[in-house]
């Protein structure tokens, strides 16, 4: 059994990719963290924890060339 917090803004987004490969996600298996900012997700199953990891890795690469554009606009903006 593993546990992944991420951020509550992915939430949707994770959903919905677990469910383009048959990974049924239960609502009891998610708890939100408003405070934070954030969830977890616990998955019981190796399989759906693999799944899972690769979905969260293809996400942060996302995010990381999102980060990349910011800062490449910045850049431009302040010339």
């Amino acid at each position: 059994m593993k546990t992944y917090k991420i951020k509550l803004e992915d939430k949707a987004a994770l959903i919905n990719s677990l469910k383009k490969i048959n990974i049924g996600v239960d609502s009891f298996d998610i708890n939100d963290n408003e405070l934070d900012n954030s969830f977890e997700i616990t998955f019981n199953n190796p399989q759906d924890e693999n799944a899972a990891k690769a979905i969260l890795r293809t996400h942060t690469g996302i995010d990381q060339l999102k980060e990349l554009l910011r800062k490449m606009i910045r850049e431009e903006l302040s010339k």
